[in-house]
């Protein structure tokens, strides 16, 4: 009679290998979702920057322009507005928001949010 082998269909090294790729592909994608997460709120009015909120605080700014006001609201890591008094309320539909590069913007009272990095723009560099 023959011996019948038994056949392996993992090596102990194939699952210390498997687990490896595992961890690594987790990481990778751990650090891609950090990476798109802002650091702050950059709050503009005609285009000059009036405050620097961070996300990681929740806050309530409120925001007057000329004749309108609205309130932007820091909460949970992420940033919307309420009882913005313009008559379309775009940016109270804009709802939340929490991803570097994404703004919320009420065009009639001239106001922009915009998410940044760890409240800073992402410019590398200033012409001047």
């Amino acid at each position: 009679m023959e011996a019948t082998e038994k056949r392996r269909y993992f090596r102990p090294g194939d699952l210390l290998a498997i687990l490896l790729v595992l961890a690594l592909a987790a990481a990778l994608f751990g650090a891609f979702f950090a990476a798109r997460r802002g650091g702050a709120a950059e709050i503009a009015i005609d285009g000059e920057t009036v405050a620097t909120l961070p996300l990681d605080r929740d806050t309530v700014y409120p925001v007057i322009s000329g004749d309108h006001h609205l309130t932007v609201h820091i909460e949970g890591g992420e940033v919307f507005v309420t009882d913005a008094d313009c008559p379309d309320k775009v940016c109270e539909h804009t709802g939340r928001i929490s991803a570097k590069g994404t703004s919320i913007v009420c065009a009639v009272a001239r106001v922009s949010i915009r998410v940044v990095k760890g409240g800073e723009s992402d410019a590398d560099h200033t012409a001047g």
